[in-house]
């Protein structure tokens, strides 16, 4: 029994990178379930035993992406436990660092619809993350917000400061960093962050 699921959530994850690989390629539209299937070799019903949808198998391969990189966010925020007051300025030169990574690898031969739904899926864990980092500093004394402005600061942030690394030229986004994390100073109230 064992063995049967191990084999089971074994194919399954071949055909999220499959599919991974062919979203990649050829875009959403671009893709078919048949596609996917042919290339782990398999028929399509036995895509239907594993997902409901296309849509279903595409949040699998955004998800399977981000994996590494979620594991790195974590990293970030996990390495400064001893200095809290620096996580968001570590977290924000690591989402620009790992934004100019994947432009590095992918950019190139990516589809465009792929891409936005990479930097949505971006901005989405830049919020969740932030808002982590910034429940942190309130419990820190870091900042002071009341409770119920955190998800509307971390929005600000998160939105604001991953649309400028996501939409604009390395070059664009070092020119202005600097009026950026002056202004996350200012909503935040501290210079420390």
């Amino acid at each position: 029994m064992a063995e049967k699921i191990k084999q089971s959530e074994l194919k399954k994850k071949q055909i999220v990178e499959a599919a991974l690989e062919l979203f990649f390629e050829k875009g959403y539209e671009g893709t078919s379930i048949r596609m996917i299937q042919n290339k782990v070799e398999s028929p399509v019903g036995l895509f239907y035993y594993y997902f409901e949808s296309k849509d279903a198998v595409f949040e699998e391969t955004i998800k399977l992406f981000f994996e590494s990189y979620e594991k790195e966010m974590q990293n970030v925020i996990n390495s400064s436990k001893n200095k809290p007051d620096e996580v968001l300025t570590k977290y924000i030169n690591y989402m620009d660092y790992a934004t100019q990574d994947f432009r590095s690898k992918y950019l190139a031969k990516l589809h465009w619809t792929i891409l936005s739904a990479i930097r949505e899926y971006t901005l989405r864990v830049m919020k969740k993350y932030i808002l982590l980092i910034l429940e942190n500093y309130v419990e820190n004394g870091v900042i002071k917000i009341p409770k119920e402005n955190i998800t509307v600061t971390a929005n600000l942030i998160a939105f604001g400061t991953g649309g400028s690394i996501l939409y604009q030229s390395k070059e664009v986004y070092e020119s202005q960093k600097d009026d950026i994390f002056n202004k996350i100073s200012k909503v935040l109230g501290t210079n420390k962050f």
